[in-house]
C-alpha cells in the first residue's frame, strides 16, 4: 500500500520550484533513490525524538552511508541522536523530494527520498550530548503534532502512531 497524502511546493530548506511528495505507506520506495532514513520509536503513545543544534525537536534520522540500506541508517542514526537501541519494524511512509531545473546535482539526480520507519526500542542507554544532538525526550501525540519537523510529516507520524498500537 502506497497511498499519496500530501504535495508541496517551494520548500524552504530545498531549491525554488522543487516539489514535496509525502506518502504513507507499508512498502519501500526505489531503494536506489533513498538519500536519508528516520526512526519513529514509540512507548505506548510517546514518541522519542531527538533535539538536534541546528534543527531543535526532530524525528532521529539522517543521512545514508555508502554501501549501508536505509534500515541499517535508521537503527544507527536512532542510536547517533538519541542513544536508543531499535529494531526496524516497517516502513510507515516516505518524502519523495524533485528538484526541477539547473540545480539538479549531477551525482543524485532530480529524485530523492526520505524513508521513515516504525522502530522497537530494544534499549534505553544513558544519554551524552553530541556535536548534533542536544537532548532527546517522550512527547505525548498532542506535544509531537506542534513539533514543527512533525508537523511537516504528520500523515506519516500519525500512520506510525496508528500502527504502533497494533504491534
Amino acid at each position: 500500500m502506497r497511498t499519496l497524502v500530501e504535495m508541496q511546493r517551494d520548500i524552504p530548506w530545498m531549491p525554488p520550484g522543487a516539489e514535496g511528495r509525502l506518502f504513507v505507506a507499508d512498502e519501500m520506495p526505489s531503494r536506489e533513490l533513498c538519500r536519508t532514513a528516520f526512526g519513529f520509536v514509540f512507548d505506548g503513545a510517546k514518541v522519542l525524538l531527538t533535539r538536534l543544534r541546528d534543527r531543535d525537536w526532530d524525528t532521529p534520522g539522517g543521512h545514508i552511508d555508502p554501501g549501508e540500506s536505509p534500515e541499517i541508517a535508521a537503527v544507527r542514526e536512532v542510536w547517533e541522536e538519541t542513544y536508543a537501541r531499535v529494531e526496524v519494524v516497517e516502513p510507515v511512509g516516505f518524502q519523495e523530494l524533485e528538484v526541477f531545473g539547473a540545480d539538479i546535482d549531477p551525482n543524485r539526480g532530480p529524485v530523492s527520498i526520505q524513508v521513515f520507519f516504525s522502530c522497537r526500542l530494544k534499549e534505553l542507554a544513558p544519554f551524552e550530548v553530541t556535536d548534533e544532538a542536544m537532548d532527546r525526550g517522550w512527547f505525548e501525540p498532542a506535544d509531537a503534532r506542534e513539533i514543527p519537523t512533525m508537523r511537516n510529516h504528520l500523515a506519516i507520524y500519525e500512520e506510525g502512531l496508528r500502527r504502533a498500537h497494533t504491534i
